[in-house]
């Protein structure tokens, strides 16, 4: 709804415009009257209106003169002049004011309407300009935040390629030959909410003093320090910093300066006062405690928190172990994953692998990474197939019918009512057999069927939006980097680059 201010001194006038606006004009609000040019000025400035129909001839300053006063403060707004008479002079005026257009009084229903709609269809436009501008600027946002956040990430398992360091000192704008890898994480009961605040305030304050660059990874704040300074100094600050944060102790590692090639080195270095935390640990909690709390979230917990919950838990073993004593490890683990799944739902898969052979064969951490997170990812799927199976006729009707209509609106109470349940029924089916709401479990579905899409790479991420149920494309880009944990453009961009 657009908003619009009539300026006029005659009250018939006023009269007129606001039957028309009451009684035939969806599209736009009438929020004020102003009698004057002086009154006009004013009212501009307190209800900030779309558009105004400014007469000329007013009492005080004339409707030129009150463009004039409030143009550079609104360049945006909408202008509309009003005379008794067609005259080129006003025109000629008007044209360095920007002024849309202007009409000849009286005006009539029918030229009022049609004029309105001329300028509907123009903020429609501009507003969608304004919106891809917005879309634009935080897609590159994100994009930046993703590859940087990657790039940190990897130097845990690899070290990055000579075009790989070029291309990031290139995107953050900085040159160096050496760099060093600081973790930092908190100590005691801090809120999620709160860590974040935390870590961003470190980093804040950090780069007023050091030229670095920061990400989360896992619990912890993964620093790379891109500004080679003594570590005396480099500790000092972060010292200033932990000493003026009362809201939680920390524990700090920081590893040496080192190349670009060397850098997981580095990061090996920094790791090893956590590593001593965690053998601390160990001794009162138990490893295998650990081991199968792993293994109970990734088969009762839904796709995402599983393997968020595999990842933390390899890079934690491969860091604090020996490369061949935590492949051992993770044998153990694939080996009580399997035992919970049972034989009878593994024989009816197509699951064939051979786990200790294949993960003995493997040679890198990075290798690792990629067989381990497939293998995961296809013991969830016969997971949730077996669960579909065994689950109540209600509650399989329900994922039926989502399946089905998963682009289309679908709600709790129209699912129940094909089901011929409650909704307060359906919903507590959904908690107790996939331990999950039904919202999440709709959008988990879309946003599996959007990255299927998205990798096959033939639609753009507004159609995809469009296709899997989501009527606002920029809703569904949130909603997809909160599940997913990335932006939905990582799959868009890996698909055109495997074209």
């Amino acid at each position: 709804m657009y908003r619009v201010i009539i300026a006029d001194d005659e009250e018939p006038v006023l009269d007129s415009f606001a039957f028309i606006f009451d009684k035939d004009i969806t599209d736009f609000e009438l929020c004020g009257k102003a009698r004057s040019g002086t009154e006009a000025v004013t009212l501009i400035k307190e209800l900030i209106p779309d558009l105004v129909f400014m007469d000329i001839q007013m009492p005080g300053i004339d409707g030129i003169e009150a463009i004039k006063q409030v143009r550079s403060q609104f360049p945006d707004m909408i202008f509309v002049l009003a005379t008794a008479y067609e005259r080129f002079d006003i025109a000629k005026k008007a044209i360095p004011l920007g002024v849309f257009s202007y009409m000849v009084k009286p005006i009539s229903r029918k030229a009022l309407i049609e004029k309105l709609q001329e300028i509907k269809t123009h903020l429609d436009s501009k507003n969608e300009e304004k919106k891809n501008q917005l879309a634009t600027v935080e897609f590159l946002q994100q994009t930046r935040e993703e590859k940087k956040k990657h790039f940190l990430t990897s130097l845990i398992y690899k070290n990055p390629t000579e075009k790989e360091w070029k291309d990031f000192t290139a995107l953050f704008s900085f040159t160096s030959s050496k760099a060093a890898v600081y973790l930092i994480e908190t100590i005691g009961s801090v809120s999620e909410k709160l860590k974040d605040d935390i870590y961003h305030d470190i980093t804040k304050k950090l780069q007023y003093k050091i030229g670095c660059i920061s990400s989360t990874v896992g619990e912890r704040l993964l620093i790379l320090i891109t500004e080679q300074k003594d570590p005396a100094y480099i500790n000092g600050v972060f010292q200033r910093i932990f000493d003026g944060t009362s809201k939680a102790g920390f524990i700090m590692g920081a590893g040496e300066f080192c190349s670009p090639k060397e850098l997981s080195s580095s990061f090996a270095e920094a790791f090893l006062p956590f590593a001593d935390a965690s053998h601390k640990e160990s001794s009162c909690l138990n490893e295998q405690k650990r081991l199968q709390e792993v293994c109970r979230t990734i088969i009762k917990s839904d796709k995402s928190m599983g393997m968020k919950a595999f990842e933390e838990y390899w890079i934690e073993r491969f860091n604090l172990d020996d490369f061949l004593v935590a492949k051992g490890k993770m044998i153990g683990l694939f080996t009580l994953i399997l035992s919970e799944i049972g034989p009878n739902v593994l024989s009816g898969s197509s699951f064939k692998t051979d786990i200790a052979a294949e993960i003995m064969a493997l040679e890198n951490v990075l290798k690792w990474r990629d067989w381990s997170t497939g293998t995961i990812s296809k013991l969830q799927d016969i997971l949730e197939i077996h669960r579909n199976s065994s689950y109540p006729d209600p509650l399989v009707k329900a994922l039926a019918f989502i399946r089905e209509n998963y682009n289309q609106q679908i709600q709790l109470s129209s699912v129940a009512e094909v089901c011929t349940i409650s909704a307060s029924y359906l919903s507590r089916l959904f908690s107790e057999h996939l331990d999950t709401t039904f919202i999440d479990y709709v959008n988990r579905f879309r946003l599996n069927e959007a990255m299927i899409l998205l990798k096959e790479g033939h639609v753009s991420i507004k159609e995809t939006a469009y296709m899997v149920g989501y009527q606002d494309p920029n809703y569904f880009s949130r909603i997809f980097r909160k599940y997913m944990g990335f932006a939905p453009s990582n799959l868009e961009k890996r698909s055109a680059a495997n074209d």
